[in-house]
């Protein structure tokens, strides 16, 4: 029979089995304390280091570990769940436009992202499907461009492709007729019922695929992505680096910069069109990602107008001509000006359609002349052909080396500055 004990007696503890656990557990608590403490040392120190890295030196670290490094099971699981129970995998790369009949640095990175991935980690799809159209007029499209390229450095970095079946899809110039298209193409082939079981893996410009997967979310009626959802399909993105942003050229970083703002203006820019043409609502995220876009670009050309003696100058010069200089004044100002006349909206109060068909006609203005005028993506040189897959980091140093050897001033408004990158 358990006996209970309602009280205890003061002798308990001062007796040697309470001090010899008391001295135990001292001991743990003493020496969890030192653990705890080796640590914030140890993180202190690594802290310091880090600190030195620029911020595209981090990057270049992180997509290496992305691309090469070893990933745990359940990392792998997750980026494949949508395929699991897919009877066809389909990878589709969107293509970006040829400058003069050539790729560029971003589509090559794009090409190279999935090549690293059935190089490094076993990930190798049934079809791969290249779809851009004509642009520029350029004799030769973005689709068959990017497959010639992706057959040449596959077979330059020694990758197997045996039994990938490919199909280049360009009609169109419109990157959500071409998928249209693609989807007709495997549904003649392969009949409705196997495409309802596809699952598409997309390769794009990091900053491309965000804009499409916000345009689902707040703008499903307008999105490319409808077309996979009706058919029943699955999809996930790949994300390729864009190497703009994080350039150790503070040029190149700040017109990628501004790149990356045009696209958050076309997210907007669809919503905005959907409450003109199909009486949706203004999100208010979209709303924000509209007033933030306004102030990050206020910003950075306060710091291109101060002084150049109040700017360090240690980590080079922006040089933007005179022209991509008025197209982001002019481009600040309607803005604004949108901003102003989609305020009483998202407060709960009318504004009348003619003004917002004028709000939506003045953004798109904004992106599409953003778009053709500020791009700092460029072709690959000869040497960048022939060694793409394994030098894809070397390319911007080399371009940095070159312009920095070039001493010839773009623009009056080239200012010495600190990119804190």
């Amino acid at each position: 029979m358990a006996i209970q004990y309602n009280k205890l007696s003061f002798s308990f503890f001062f007796s040697k089995r309470f001090l010899k656990k008391k001295i135990i557990f001292l001991t743990n608590k003493n020496l969890m304390r030192f653990k705890r403490k080796k640590i914030q040392l140890y993180l202190k120190k690594n802290e310091d280091n880090e600190s030195k890295l620029r911020l595209h030196q981090i990057a270049d670290k992180l997509n290496h570990l992305l691309s090469l490094g070893k990933f745990s099971e359940s990392t792998i699981q997750e980026d494949y769940k949508g395929q699991l129970e897919s009877t066809m995998h389909i990878a589709v790369i969107f293509s970006k436009i040829l400058v003069q009949d050539q790729i560029t640095v971003e589509f090559e990175r794009r090409i190279s992202t999935i090549l690293t991935q059935i190089k490094y980690r076993k990930f190798k799809p049934d079809i791969m499907a290249f779809i851009g159209g004509y642009g520029n007029q350029n004799h030769l499209s973005g689709a068959t461009a990017g497959y010639i390229y992706f057959r040449h450095i596959s077979q330059q970095a020694n990758v197997d492709i045996e039994g990938l079946e490919f199909i280049i899809e360009e009609t169109t110039h419109s990157t959500h007729e071409n998928l249209i298209c693609l989807l007709n193409t495997l549904k003649k082939k392969y009949g409705e019922e196997a495409v309802s079981k596809c699952h598409f893996s997309l390769i794009s410009s990091d900053y491309h695929l965000i804009r499409i997967a916000e345009i689902y979310k707040l703008s499903q009626r307008q999105s490319l992505l409808t077309s996979l959802y009706n058919v029943g399909a699955t999809w996930t993105y790949l994300f390729a680096a864009y190497p703009f942003c994080v350039s150790p050229d503070p040029t190149l970083a700040f017109l990628g910069r501004i790149r990356v703002l045009a696209n958050d203006l076309s997210i907007v820019l669809v919503n905005l069109n959907g409450l003109v043409e199909f009486n949706d609502f203004i999100a208010k995220e979209n709303f924000s990602r509209l007033c933030e876009t306004n102030k990050k670009l206020r910003i950075m050309l306060r710091i291109m107008s101060e002084p150049s003696g109040n700017v360090n100058s240690s980590r080079g010069s922006v040089e933007i001509p005179f022209h991509q200089w008025e197209i982001l004044e002019r481009s600040l100002c309607v803005i604004h000006e949108v901003q102003v006349i989609l305020t009483p909206l998202v407060n709960g109060k009318s504004v009348e359609r003619r003004t917002l068909i004028r709000a939506r006609d003045l953004l798109m203005n904004v992106v599409k002349n953003i778009r053709l005028t500020i791009d700092p993506d460029r072709p690959l040189c000869h040497e960048e052909w022939k060694n793409s897959f394994y030098t894809g980091k070397n390319s911007e140093k080399n371009l940095l080396l070159k312009k920095n050897s070039k001493k010839k001033r773009l623009s009056p408004f080239a200012k010495k500055m600190e990119w804190c990158i």
